[in-house]
């Protein structure tokens, strides 16, 4: 028995995010899987690509009983493709109303970056539950909302305090529901109310701090541009270099032009793009692994703000890394 992961609409027409038939190549489990589940999926099956185990494979290649198949729509066509574009086209949206917020005060900040995460966490946990992970939503908020009150009250101690609480918070929902006592879902909620929480207090305490506009302006810029080229170079047919290879080069050098430009330390924010880049293929992972129920970053995870994913992670550090710069 092969076990097959199906995504987008496959998924929605299988009625499962996962199955299991029989097959000794690749061309038998597609040949089982259309006759399990009729000739509409067959016919988006054949537009589809077929990867074991997180590489592309052909009909001919055989498969084993440890062996896992996933099955994508193809990226460069159809609902995927406009999937796509949304992604890219709500992470401007997103950064360009972060600037201004920026621009305008620090309450308008707070206001929106809290309500970006809490659109993230709602997105991360509807996808999530259809799989393997079950997130809750309210612990979450709850942690992003504790974040905002300790970082304003007890500065930077307080990123540290908002993570703790973080955890106590998912602990706690736990208690109240008993379908959250799973470690599994508790331990991928503590994560993502830990980056939420980190985030949160982050950006926050970014702004509060010396030239605190200046920065966060410079930290909007270089991610929203390194995740854009990312994305851009994940949907190019032409796969010359790797995307995460391309987004992390141009997240230092946009570290470096902002630096130039605003007057920053150059060997300091070129640190931080170091670090950003990291944590922004971290956080793509963590995405993954949520959505998708294992880090596979090969294949586009689904939910609408996937594009947040590798933001929210650099949010998250973004103050640490300034600690230790300036």
């Amino acid at each position: 028995m092969a076990r097959v992961r199906l995504f987008a609409n496959l998924r929605e027409m299988a009625g499962a995010s996962h199955t299991e038939v029989e097959g000794k190549t690749v061309g038998d489990v597609a040949a089982a899987l259309a006759a399990r589940y009729g000739p509409d999926f067959d016919r988006r099956l054949q537009a589809a690509r077929i990867w074991k185990n997180g590489e592309e494979a052909v009909s001919s290649d055989t498969v084993a009983e440890s062996d896992e198949l996933a099955v994508i729509p193809p990226v460069s066509g159809g609902a995927t493709a406009g999937r796509g574009s949304f992604e890219s086209i709500s992470l401007v949206v997103m950064a360009v109303l972060l600037l201004v917020a920026n621009a305008l005060d620090t309450a308008v900040l707070a206001a929106v970056w809290v309500g970006a995460v809490a659109l993230w966490v709602v997105d991360l946990t509807q996808v999530a539950s259809e799989g393997d992970f079950k997130i809750d939503f309210p612990p979450i908020l709850a942690a992003v909302l504790v974040s905002v009150s300790t970082s304003i009250t007890f500065g930077a101690p307080g990123l540290g305090i908002g993570a703790v609480l973080s955890v106590f918070l998912v602990m706690g929902w736990a208690v109240i529901q008993p379908r959250a006592r799973d470690l599994t879902a508790m331990a991928a909620s503590v994560l993502c109310a830990s980056i939420a929480s980190l985030a949160t207090g982050s950006i926050l305490l970014a702004r509060a701090s010396t030239e605190g506009g200046r920065k966060i302006a410079g930290l909007l810029i270089v991610v929203a541009v390194g995740a854009l080229m990312g994305r851009i170079a994940e949907r190019s047919r032409a796969r010359l270099i790797d995307p995460y290879l391309i987004a992390s080069i141009v997240t230092v050098l946009a570290a470096l032009a902002v630096a130039f430009l605003s007057s920053f330390d150059l060997l300091g924010w070129f640190f931080i793009g170091l670090v950003l880049a990291a944590a922004m293929i971290a956080g793509r992972g963590i995405g993954s692994a949520f959505r998708m129920g294992r880090i596979q970053l090969s294949v586009r995870p689904d939910g609408s703000l996937t594009g947040l994913d590798s933001p929210m992670a650099a949010a998250a550090v973004f103050m640490p890394i300034m600690w230790l710069v300036y």
